[in-house]
């Protein structure tokens, strides 16, 4: 359970990174590609934590 929590954060972590990093690239498709990161960094943290429940 422990190992779970963990990746979750990890996750979170991540999703949070490419988050700040679509705000900082100057081009749009370099933002679009970090937002769909950060946006599945999101989609597996959530799935994570229902598997959790």
């Amino acid at each position: 359970m422990d190992e779970l929590r963990e990746l979750t954060n990890d996750l979170i972590y991540l999703k949070k990174f490419w988050g700040a990093e679509a705000l900082e690239r100057t081009d749009e498709a370099g933002q679009e590609f970090a937002k769909g990161v950060s946006y599945g960094f999101k989609i597996a943290a959530a799935i994570i934590e229902t598997k959790q429940k």
